[in-house]
């Protein structure tokens, strides 16, 4: 790897070439279908929308939502055929696109990645032998592979295989972790653009002696050493902080992705129609005075396919507004999907702060990260938070023992705790955008500091309940008894809103005052 190489932002950019604009979208609602059509219908999505995106699926109500933030310049029409019709009318529409079918072994769950990765490669889309046999039946469509017919010991012996005989052929620009387990949309974007697909636990280190003595760790690293640095890792890991360090280790920043519907058409809408708003600079705060000062920062942005979900439950909580609060946003979301970054910029109040998620243009664990790409990386960063006005940063980072899978959780709360990484990150990016950092994923005992002239915080946290929130606070403030005290609250997004949030601040009463995390870090800053 030759030094400073590696730009996430030309990596996007070439995810983004592989799709033309769309003339008109074809929109299928597909919400009322079986799980066995529905995963049939995403796949065959994938073949039809490859090079030119032509069909919109309709999974759930957040589609519908989000269809109407697509530009009324594109055309789009409503096609009578739904639910498990829709995959009769799209064959019909598309036959001559499709090559056959790939059955997975639904006795062998993980054959599902497997028929995926095979599916788009060889211009085919997955289904079930019973789904198998009646579009036999109806549309006499060849099967391209019966995966029910290898007889491997372990899934770890199928990915073998399929790393011997799929992975060179598959596109080098991105790979996918994605469970093998219900649906998951993304494997209309995988099959489209030909990724390799998999599923394997990095915290699985014996060995298995009829797969050439490897593990399912061992693998994993095999499968990761083949693609360059700065490729894209999408979908999600059996274990977090395993599959993190691994990808980080290799380079590979992570967006997790595994539930993004209709990602391949958010993908080929032009960033240039589309001009993203810049969010006010920071304004000088007030010198702070004796008293309790608490922020609160709503988790998970580093999640882009929260963004096109719970983050859109959450922004529309009719609460949303009438209090201060920082959410984190992925800061690479303008290359993903246009018209959701400008819906949350162009709608996000004066009481709403968009934080850069962990850690920065992608993912990634930094005391991981290689160092001879850690300044493309920051690069990267600062000119994606430029984008997107942002001025605080998220990271998370792991210990050893949480990385190697020796515990499944963080002895350092996910702390970006290294001194020297937080002045590199500091030195890089303070020239810009950023005007503090927030670490961790919480921990009973903030704490702070100045990184080279950036304020950096170690997150107070998990946030879950109302109940644990309000213990947290008044705990941590009875305590430290120093005045003024800064608390940036970390709340996990899957259980709170800005409804919880707010009954939080009715308990807590006036000797608290509620603000933004950025004026928080700013004076904090002044303190020290």
């Amino acid at each position: 790897m030759q030094k400073y190489t590696v730009r996430l932002n030309e990596s996007l950019m070439q995810l983004r070439s592989l799709f033309q604009a769309p003339q008109s979208l074809a929109i299928y609602d597909i919400s009322s279908a079986s799980l066995e059509v529905r995963q049939a219908i995403s796949t065959l999505t994938g073949l039809i929308n490859r090079s030119q995106p032509e069909i919109y699926l309709i999974y759930n109500h957040d589609d519908r939502f989000w269809l109407e933030q697509i530009p009324d310049s594109l055309p789009r029409h409503s096609m009578n055929s739904s639910g498990n019709d829709a995959l009769g009318a799209l064959i019909q529409e598309y036959r001559t696109r499709i090559q056959g079918i790939i059955i997975y072994d639904p006795s062998q769950q993980d054959t599902i990645n497997l028929a995926t990765t095979i599916a788009g490669l060889r211009d085919g889309f997955v289904t079930t032998p019973e789904l198998a046999a009646s579009l036999q039946q109806q549309y006499h469509l060849p099967v391209i592979d019966d995966l029910r017919n290898y007889q491997w010991r372990s899934r770890l012996h199928m990915y073998r295989w399929a790393q011997q005989n799929f992975l060179r052929d598959t596109n080098n620009l991105l790979l996918a972790g994605l469970t093998p387990e219900g649906l998951t949309p993304l494997r209309s974007l995988l099959v489209a653009t030909r990724a390799f697909v998999y599923w394997l636990e990095a915290r699985k280190y014996v060995p298995e002696p009829q797969v050439d003595w490897l593990s399912e760790r061992a693998l994993f690293k095999e499968i990761l050493a083949t693609y360059p640095a700065g490729a894209l890792h999408l979908g999600w890991f059996a274990d977090e902080g395993g599959g993190v360090q691994l990808t980080s280790q290799h380079a590979l920043p992570v967006y997790a992705s595994d539930y993004y519907q209709n990602l391949e058409v958010w993908l080929s809408l032009p960033m240039a129609d589309m001009p993203l708003p810049v969010a006010p600079a920071v304004q000088t705060i007030k010198v702070p005075e004796k008293k309790t000062y608490l922020s609160f920062t709503m988790s998970d942005g580093d999640n882009i396919q929260y963004c096109q979900h719970r983050l859109l439950q959450l922004w529309r909580d009719n609460v949303r507004g009438s209090l201060p609060l920082g959410w984190t946003i992925s800061p690479a979301l303008p290359y993903f999907a246009p018209s959701l970054a400008k819906y949350y910029l162009e709608s996000a109040t004066a009481n709403d702060e968009l934080i850069a998620a962990p850690s920065g243009a992608g993912y990634i664990y930094p005391s991981r990260w290689p160092k001879q790409h850690l300044q493309a990386f920051l690069e990267d960063t600062d000119e994606m938070m430029r984008a997107l006005g942002l001025s605080t940063l998220q990271v998370l980072d792991t210990d050893c023992l949480q990385g190697l899978g020796l515990l499944p959780f963080s002895l350092t709360a996910m702390g970006f705790i290294s001194k020297r990484l937080q002045r590199t990150f500091a030195d890089m990016l303070a020239s810009g955008a950023l005007r503090g950092m927030l670490s961790g994923s919480g921990a009973f005992w903030a704490n702070w500091h100045m990184a080279s002239q950036v304020p950096w915080y170690q997150n107070l946290g998990l946030a879950m309940s109302v109940e644990q929130t309000v213990r947290l606070i008044t705990a941590t403030a009875k305590i430290r008894c120093q005045r003024p005290l800064f608390l940036n609250v970390y709340v996990l997004a899957w259980r709170m809103s800005p409804s919880t949030l707010l009954e939080v601040m009715a308990r807590l009463g006036d000797e608290y005052e509620l603000v933004l995390p950025r004026d928080l870090l700013s004076m904090l800053a002044q303190t020290l």
